[in-house]
């Protein structure tokens, strides 16, 4: 990875929350990003691999900070200020995203609509999808259009798409598509192994961050929590 490359990708983990837990599993959206995947969820009553979560979102020192709104979890440190924000989540097997600018240097440059430059990033493993519940529950009544749809939510490929870059622009699409892509043989045995969405967010976001140990006191400009919604 060059110098450039290096440095940026730095500053793009800088500007998502951070804490003391285990590796982040989770897909970050950016603006014109979309991601094609199959959800692990079913979506049925007694799924634990779709949740919903609270989780308090603030600063400490040139980041930002994501502690989980539980009864086992001491949030004295936590702004008195802060209100939680209210998310969905839930694990899917995501195939690819795809970006409109070459943030990393393996993305795959591929021709787009109209013949639109865009990078293709290749996962092809299991992640969380955290998304807002959306105004008037836009984003969450498309999730359950789809499983109208199905009948349950792993039945195919779904495509999420990120429009905008604010707090008051950005929207979301949920969508079905016709995709033909499965998860593959080898990766189903592994699905037994995953967290419940709970369990990988007590584990994760649990614990608060003091300033020490997230860096220097000197606010960030750089650092927006428009990206982590």
């Amino acid at each position: 990875m060059s110098g450039i490359s290096r440095i940026q990708q730095l500053r793009q983990e800088n500007k998502y929350p951070v804490n003391n837990g285990p590796a982040n599993r989770e897909i970050w959206f950016k603006d014109g990003d979309q991601a094609f995947l199959t959800s692990v969820a079913t979506g049925k009553d007694d799924d634990t691999l779709l949740d919903e979560v609270y989780l308090y979102v603030y600063r400490v020192g040139n980041r930002w900070v994501s502690v989980l709104k539980d009864e086992s979890i001491d949030i004295t440190e936590v702004p008195s200020d802060t209100r939680p924000s209210h998310k969905f989540a839930f694990w899917a097997y995501v195939h690819e995203v795809i970006h409109p600018e070459k943030r990393v240097d393996t993305w795959e440059e591929i021709e787009g609509p109209g013949g639109r430059k865009m990078f293709k990033e290749t996962i092809n493993d299991f992640r969380i999808i955290p998304l807002g519940f959306g105004r008037s529950d836009y984003i969450w009544n498309q999730l359950v259009d789809v499983y109208s749809d199905w009948g349950q939510l792993n039945k195919g490929v779904i495509r999420i798409k990120r429009t905008g870059s604010g707090a008051y622009d950005t929207s979301y699409a949920v969508a079905a598509t016709p995709r033909d892509a499965e998860i593959p043989e080898d990766k189903l045995t592994e699905v037994s192994d995953l967290p419940t969405i709970k369990e990988y967010y007590l584990e994760r976001y649990s614990s608060v961050p003091t300033t020490e140990s997230t860096g220097s006191n000197k606010p960030s400009s750089e650092s927006k929590a428009d990206d982590l919604f």
